[in-house]
């Protein structure tokens, strides 16, 4: 491209001034006509095509790469058009290199920022393997691998713009050893918190979208990153937990559990005879028994004792759920149906009360 560059600028030198700047203006508009082109209609026929033969990982690169082409094909003109300017520190061997430079860096940047938008391409791979590694936390494996494909393409990127910076990476690694010590002792507790996520992922004690409760608090797991897990409790409020301190503790996943336990004490009214108490005994447990959403080999049904102010009832089942809001919901309806269950035995909910003798002389 730079031999191309200069005999075009060879040509623009023998013309005088005015058609230099001309050229400059036609060379840059022609560059930015054919990127607008190829991001508003080559890139996004490319794509399509790449959909048509049911190609999805070529089909994400084309999409990824559409506008940093488009871009780079820009700079391109724009560099063409800069060299072709009539001005005499734009050819100086100072300003050339400075050029080169700035478009190799250009470059990489642009590449970099292509492959960031083809970060889908990690969870189709991750699709294509899921059966054979058994990878099944889904979101949560997807977002933690993102991030340090991620990281990986961002740190490549960085190593070489310092590089075409004129900067030594290798003496700058070696100043970094001089304080290896101290940065390895920094760095303990983001390591521990770094695989302590690769054990979160891998060995999958809860995942995104789970209900948790650790030392920190309790609350729905929102993100899982390097350092740290995001959880949001019922209160809306956000915690930070790092990573170590959920591996090194006990954490109760509310999400896991495939039934829950209800438990209640009905207390009536000492005005309940015992044919009553039968009957009310007997109901509770048919209606238990009966509901599909409750295990019938749970139900516990009992008269337990004789309370201050009422005949205690133990009402005891599992539901079969696990999710709060479903096992709310089944609570709820069973509760109404003891009420009525209560009323039609012809018994009343009993309440503390205290009865007062007055003796009269």
């Amino acid at each position: 491209m730079t031999e191309t560059v200069e005999t075009i600028e060879n040509i623009s030198q023998n013309s005088n001034t005015l058609v230099q700047c001309l050229i400059c203006a036609a060379w840059f508009a022609g560059f930015f006509i054919a990127s607008r082109v190829f991001k508003h209609v080559v890139g996004p026929r490319l794509t399509r095509a790449a959909q048509k033969i049911e190609r999805p990982y070529l089909s994400t690169l084309l999409q990824s790469f559409i506008r940093p082409c488009a871009l780079f094909i820009a700079l391109i003109g724009l560099y063409i058009g800069v060299r072709l300017l009539p001005f005499d520190f734009i050819h100086t061997d100072a300003w050339r290199t400075a050029q080169n430079h700035a478009v190799r860096i250009a470059f990489i940047v642009l590449l970099a920022w292509g492959l960031l938008g083809a970060s889908k391409c990690v969870e189709l791979a991750l699709v294509g393997t899921r059966s054979r590694f058994d990878l099944g936390a889904g979101d949560t494996v997807i977002r933690f691998l993102e991030r340090i494909y991620k990281a990986v393409i961002l740190l490549f990127a960085g190593v070489l713009v310092v590089t075409e910076m004129g900067y030594n990476v290798n003496s700058l690694i070696a100043g970094l050893g001089l304080g290896g010590l101290t940065f390895a002792l920094a760095a303990q507790d983001s390591a521990s918190n770094f695989f302590g996520g690769l054990v979160i992922i891998f060995e999958k004690p809860f995942a995104i979208g789970d209900w948790i409760e650790c030392s920190a608090g309790e609350g729905a797991v929102e993100d899982i990153t390097f350092r740290s897990t995001r959880i949001r409790t019922l209160g809306d409020a956000v915690i930070i937990v790092p990573n170590s301190v959920l591996v090194g503790g006990a954490v109760t996943n509310y999400s896991r559990i495939g039934k829950r336990l209800a438990k209640a004490t009905l207390g009536v009214t000492y005005s309940a005879t015992r044919p009553q108490l039968e009957a009310l005994l007997t109901s509770i447990r048919t209606m238990l028994a009966a509901r599909p959403d409750v295990w019938p080999d749970s139900v516990r049904v009992q008269l337990t004792g004789f309370g201050a102010s009422s005949i205690d009832l133990l009402v005891q089942y599992y539901a079969r759920t696990g999710a709060l809001a479903d096992f709310l919901q089944v609570q709820e309806q069973v509760n109404l149906e003891l009420m009525g269950l209560v009323q039609a035995a012809g018994c009343s909910f009993a309440f503390p009360s205290t009865s007062v003798y007055i003796e009269r002389n």
